[in-house]
């Protein structure tokens, strides 16, 4: 009964947006491009053994498409061409400055460390360990899943509700043909974040989410306070996860802190420490990573446009066995 009535809302507002664009003329349309050129190159060692593994490769080739259409409506569309997929398809419709609805494949509520922080503002040269694994053990790696996303704002708070399907890599279409997947339940995920004007640069808040009990069962928390007065930089979050099974219920946690500095207009040292606990009943479970590590931008004016990144990850596990590394991130942003 409560999926029921959760879908009649969601089809309300859809039917809703729909009518509005209907009612008004075609506004005028802009469209933009841009794109992602991320370089890697790295050495690390094989499961503590004493053989190393070298290479260079693309960690990103990414085009993307935005188009505008007036003042309310937008559309944004993401391909990444290493493995030829679609992350983001997404419209967005602005009721006001305060209120808009977001649908179709994209990055919802969820933990701070994951989608929500870009490609090209990761720190140093990857997301921490526990937001890929949230994103692997929950909607997915690339942390998108299809679905419907309201977005409500007021003074310095912000409110995301998402209904979604739970797993990004289920496209489900029901048509006259019969349903693309047996589904009968959604996901939902809900995150409020604060900006307080007074504090310039503190960013804090929480998510919660519940997954699909017919395509992944789990329940996921997280909190997190980022603090950026340039030219430093303080963060710090906990992410914990239980998937359900029908055998047992695994849960997982993990959380890191993170500083830099920019010495320079266009160099900054980095630094993270990350625990992670892959089964909180299991003793002896526990991985820390520590990352040094720095940053060089071509242009300081456009930080993001290019710059360089080396690091070295220091990886320990109670097991006693050292995965360390050495990366490297060239990245054009256009």
């Amino acid at each position: 009964m409560k999926s029921t009535r959760t879908l009649s809302t969601v089809i309300f507002l859809l039917v809703f947006l729909c009518g509005s664009l209907i009612a008004q003329e075609m506004p005028e349309i802009k469209l933009r491009n841009g794109g992602t050129v991320q370089f890697w190159g790295s050495m690390g060692q094989i499961n503590g053994a004493d053989t190393n593994s070298m290479g260079f490769g693309l960690r990103r080739v990414r085009f993307r498409n935005y188009i505008d259409v007036g003042d309310n409506m937008k559309a944004f569309v993401q391909t990444e061409l290493t493995t030829f997929k679609l992350l983001d398809a997404r419209v967005e419709y602005l009721f006001s400055k305060n209120f808009q609805v977001r649908v179709g494949r994209f990055i919802g509520a969820g933990v701070r460390a994951g989608g929500l922080t870009i490609h090209s503002v990761i720190d140093i040269t990857e997301r921490a360990f526990t937001a890929q694994r949230w994103g692997a053990s929950t909607v997915g790696a690339d942390f998108r899943d299809y679905g419907v996303d309201f977005v409500g704002s007021y003074g310095a708070v912000k409110v995301n509700a998402t209904v979604h399907n739970g797993d990004g890599s289920k496209n489900m279409v029901n048509r006259m043909s019969g349903p693309s997947t047996k589904n009968g339940s959604f996901a939902f995920s809900g995150m409020v974040t604060v900006k307080p004007s007074e504090v310039k640069g503190l960013e804090f808040g929480g998510y919660y989410g519940v997954g699909n009990k017919q395509i992944n069962d789990y329940s996921a928390f997280n909190a997190f306070v980022y603090y950026e007065p340039m030219p430093l930089k303080l963060k710090a979050e906990v992410i914990g996860w239980t998937n359900k099974t029908a055998a047992a219920d695994i849960s997982q946690l993990g959380y890191y802190v993170f500083g830099a500095y920019k010495v320079i207009d266009n160099v900054e040292v980095l630094a993270r420490f990350e625990n992670f606990d892959a089964n909180t009943d299991v003793d002896k479970n526990e991985r820390t990573f520590i990352t040094l590590g720095a940053s060089y931008a071509m242009f300081p004016s456009k930080w993001l446009t290019s710059k360089i990144t080396a690091a070295y990850v220091i990886a320990n596990e109670d097991a006693d066995i050292d995965n360390n590394s050495f990366q490297l991130v060239c990245q054009f942003v256009f």
